[in-house]
């Protein structure tokens, strides 16, 4: 949730078509509002809108409305704000000012006592103007400074003050050549060239510029800064502000700028849905030995004995991370015969769940790896004793740095705010875990080998199933859109449960229409109540061994007047040609665990279509941000 950026540099330029270019990098991230701070010639200027940087800030005239001098600047910060104190509104959107004009703050996160330190700015004789819990950051900074503190022990001491989750960058006029950050809980980092430092709060807005960046940790500050016509950084922590650390950089070799571009295609979801094949061989790829039938994730590698030794297995995740752990779930109980507890992030870290902490282990599962929940919810299970491991997409996360050990998706960048390729690619790890912990409990070489083989072949379904479904997938949606479906619920059994539900959330994000799951058994429970001519009905049944048991199901929705769409294989598809129903073929699979990987693909392309009939934007659904860093 909102994204960050700040650039310091010792060559005097215009910086500002390269914080709006980063700022768009991370429209993903918040795009209610934006706004830009640059100190120019000793005065601190600021620009404000409603909307994203891609529609509301074109560079030139963002220049001419800064008046910018013509020899340039050195130093400024940029926020995409997602609104969670404060509607969008230009008085709420970033950056922030003291009273005096004198400090610019950005902030990413959540400042639960902003109330109260407001009432006290407040009584101080300090005047607000927005409605968010970010204006009190610069009100206390200016407070402290007035109390005689430096510009850096006043951004600190403020800091120490706060409670919640923060990534703050600030700029004053007090010190026109720094650029200061501190993190507690929100991701801050920044990349690191010869003659510039670029902040922000996702890698995403510096892969343009740079490929090595150092990460802040909690509690960890930087005084990046401009002396003697060089750039340099130092870092600390705002308990020992004077000792500082030296931080390994990190260098990422894996990732291409090419995907955070559209390319040929009109929507970044859109290209997000075809890239799923080729995202799920390179998941793969050097992870298995076909030889020994065995999967191979070095990211695990110093805890084989205590995933060997492992009798539950519990997950933690959010939204679509947890669907994908719900599949996993059912994977490795099915292959490994290992009880698994998928637990929602959002409840697990409240709840008091009676395991033994010697013979379960914890995997955190999260497309970011900053989901606020899921890595609250490691840290309490690190404080109760438990082995923590990750599935995150993001390498140098927050996740993959407090967890023990973990495996990286390698789903590459997703800008499409509705998750798709990135819940292929934490599927793939899966199924990969399922046959490392099953092979390691009696599975056969022989039995690993050919899943391995089955596993190879996916991404070549894949593409066939895009191809084959996506003109038909097309005209259900518009289809059905036209016809103002008023209920709309997608129905399976057993693994393709998680699938119904992954879904209707796809349906739900992009089409703002409520759109509900269950288990295809639990119909005449109480959800037939809703078929109607007005139902639509989704129902994820390719042919295995419930298949007759699913079709007697499927007539009782037709005699209630539902209309149904059916997501079946080939074989399927034969056995329903007498049915009044829509049907949406994919190919037929020998094992029915693998299903989940095809069957999911026009069901994502389903809620992609419905939207766009609808008119919507599907790469920013409203009221949504990629990473939910707050609670």
């Amino acid at each position: 949730m909102c994204g960050i950026v700040g650039i310091i540099t010792n060559e005097k330029r215009n910086l500002l078509p390269e914080i709006i270019s980063s700022l768009k990098n991370l429209e993903y991230r918040g795009y209610d509002s934006t706004g830009i701070a640059i100190l120019d010639d000793g005065q601190l200027k600021r620009v404000r809108r409603i909307g994203a940087p891609s529609d509301v800030f074109p560079p030139k005239e963002i220049t001419e409305e800064l008046r910018v001098s013509e020899e340039g600047f050195l130093i400024a910060i940029g926020h995409n704000r997602w609104a969670t104190h404060g509607k969008p509104s230009k008085e709420n959107a970033h950056p922030h000012f003291d009273c005096g004009g004198n400090i610019a703050v950005v902030h990413n996160g959540t400042i639960l006592n902003h109330e109260d330190l407001r009432k006290e700015l407040i009584t101080l004789g300090h005047t607000f103007l927005s409605t968010t819990d970010t204006e009190v950051i610069p009100h206390m900074i200016e407070q402290k400074i007035k109390e005689g503190l430096s510009i850096k022990d006043a951004f600190l001491d403020t800091a120490s003050s706060l409670e919640g989750s923060f990534g703050l960058a600030i700029i004053s006029t007090d010190d026109p050549n720094r650029l200061l950050l501190v993190k507690h809980g929100s991701p801050l980092l920044f990349g690191v060239l010869k003659n510039t430092l670029i902040a922000a709060s996702s890698t995403n807005a510096i892969l343009a510029y740079t490929n090595t960046f150092i990460s802040l940790s909690d509690g960890e500050y930087a005084d990046l800064s401009v002396e003697e016509g060089s750039v340099s950084y130092k870092i600390g922590t705002i308990l020992d502000r004077e000792e500082f650390i030296k931080k390994e950089a990190t260098i990422i070799t894996d990732r291409s700028l090419e995907d955070m571009s559209k390319g040929d295609y009109e929507s970044f979801m859109k290209k997000e849905i075809h890239e799923q094949p080729s995202v799920f061989r390179t998941t793969l790829l050097g992870r298995f030995n076909e030889e020994t039938g065995d999967a191979v994730l070095g990211g695990l590698i110093d805890y084989e004995d205590v995933l060997r030794n492992a009798k539950q297995i519990l997950t933690v995740a959010c939204g679509t991370a947890h669907n994908a752990s719900m599949v996993g779930g059912a994977l490795i109980e099915a292959l490994a015969g290992v009880p698994v507890r998928n637990e929602i992030a959002s409840e697990f870290r409240y709840k008091k769940i009676p395991l033994n902490t010697a013979d379960t282990v914890l995997f955190a599962i999260s497309q970011s790896g900053e989901t606020a929940d899921t890595l609250e919810s490691v840290k309490e299970a690190k404080r109760k004793g438990f082995k923590t491991f990750g599935i995150v997409n993001v390498v140098g996360s927050a996740i993959a740095e407090e967890v023990d050990a973990g495996v990286y998706a390698r789903a590459g960048f997703e800008i499409g705010v509705a998750s798709t390729k990135a819940f292929t690619a934490q599927l793939a790890v899966f199924y990969l875990l399922a046959i490392k912990l099953a092979r390691e409990r009696g599975m056969t070489a022989q039995k690993g080998r050919g899943l391995l083989l089955e596993l190879e072949e996916i991404p070549s379904l894949m593409s066939t199933t895009i191809e084959n479904t996506e003109d038909v997938v097309r005209e259900l949606a518009l289809r059905y859109a036209k016809q103002n479906i008023r209920t709309i619920n997608f129905l399976g059994r057993g693994i393709h449960v998680p699938i119904g539900i992954e879904a209707a959330l796809k349906f739900k994000e992009l089409t703002y229409l409520e759109a509900g799951s269950y288990p295809l058994g639990e119909l005449k429970h109480g959800p037939i109540a809703v078929i109607d001519k007005d139902a639509l009905s989704v129902v994820i049944m390719p042919h295995d061994e419930l298949f007759a048991l699913n079709k007697n199901l499927l007539e009782q929705i037709l005699s209630k007047n539902g209309s149904v769409i059916v997501a079946t294989d080939e074989v399927g598809a034969k056995n329903l040609s007498e049915q009044d129903v829509d049907i949406i073929i994919i190919p037929t699979l020998k094992n029915t665990l693998l299903y989940p990987l095809i069957e999911i693909l026009p069901l994502q392309l389903f809620a992609y279509y419905y939207a766009i009939a609808l008119g919507n934007n599907v790469d920013k659904p409203r009221n949504l941000a990629k990473s939910v860093t707050v609670e």
